[in-house]
């Protein structure tokens, strides 16, 4: 009976041991849970939205043309800027020595400005 009695001892003490361990183990992992943020009430919290930020350039483009137009018989100011891609009012500013729409003359030679096209283009990063 003592030598049951010895190793029902051991088993019990082993028993502790293992026990005590568990408990221990049990308490440093939750704890460490804990500090990584993953108790109920942590799991509940939401984060922050992100800010974003767009950022747009714009490029401008010149494009090429003739400077200097000769005026045609029967050609009219609104004509010529519509064929040039300008404003009546553009032409009359670049020449100053016209009085109006009306006050060109065939074989006349008129500065025409130049024409600029402005294009915003998104340079947003791709998600």
């Amino acid at each position: 009976m003592s030598s049951d009695g010895a190793t029902g001892g051991r088993r019990s003490f082993e028993a502790l041991g293992v026990g005590a361990t568990a408990i221990a183990v049990g308490i440093v992992v939750s704890v460490g849970l804990a500090a990584c943020g993953t108790t109920d009430e942590a799991s509940r919290m939401t984060l922050p939205p992100l800010e974003t930020t767009t950022t747009t350039t714009t490029t401008t483009t010149t494009i090429p043309f003739e400077r200097f137009y000769e005026i045609q018989p029967g050609d009219s100011l609104s004509a010529i800027a519509a064929a040039k891609g300008v404003s009546v009012v553009e032409i009359l500013n670049a020449n100053p020595q016209l009085q109006g729409e009306d006050s060109i003359q065939a074989g006349q030679t008129i500065e025409i400005p130049a024409t600029t096209i402005t294009t915003p283009v998104d340079t947003e990063p791709a998600p």
